[in-house]
C-alpha cells in the first residue's frame, strides 16, 4: 500500500487542533497513540487509493516522473484521512430536518468523485502510467 499523504498534509486541510481532536477515540490518549492513529488512517486510505489508480491504469505507488506525488493525490489522500479520522470517533451530527449527516460528507464525496473520475479515465493526472 502507498503513502500519499503526511500528518502535516492532512492538518493543513483541516486544522491541527481538528486532527488531534479527531485522533483521540477516548480521552487520556497518548501522542503515540494519536499518531498511530493517524498513521493508520493514511495507510487505509492509500490502500483504498491504490485499488482506484491501479483500475485507471496507473503504476503504483501513484508518483510523476521526478518520483513525486502529484499534488491532487495528496490533496486526495489527506481530506480522505481526515473524513476516517472524523468518521471513526461515530458521527452524531443531524441535517437541518434532524437527520444524522456527517459534517464532513461534501469532502469525502469530492474526493471519491476525483478517485472515481481517474479510475474511469475521465481525469488523467500527471502520474507515471502502467505499461505492462
Amino acid at each position: 500500500m502507498s503513502t500519499y499523504c503526511t500528518q502535516s498534509d492532512i492538518e493543513d486541510h483541516f486544522g491541527v487542533s481538528n486532527v488531534e481532536t479527531w485522533a483521540k477515540l477516548e480521552t487520556g490518549y497518548s501522542a503515540a497513540q494519536i499518531t498511530a492513529r493517524i498513521t493508520r488512517a493514511i495507510a487505509g486510505v492509500g490502500a483504498k487509493m491504490d485499488a482506484y489508480f491501479r483500475k485507471g491504469g496507473y503504476r503504483i505507488p501513484v508518483v510523476d516522473e521526478d518520483g513525486e506525488t502529484p499534488t491532487e493525490v495528496k490533496d486526495c489522500a489527506a481530506c480522505l484521512a481526515g473524513v476516517w479520522l472524523y468518521q471513526s470517533r461515530g458521527v452524531d451530527d443531524m441535517d437541518r430536518n434532524g437527520i444524522p449527516q456527517n459534517k464532513l460528507r461534501w469532502h469525502y464525496v469530492d474526493a471519491m468523485q476525483f478517485l472515481a473520475d481517474v479510475r474511469d479515465g475521465n481525469i488523467r493526472i500527471n502520474a507515471i502510467e502502467h505499461t505492462g
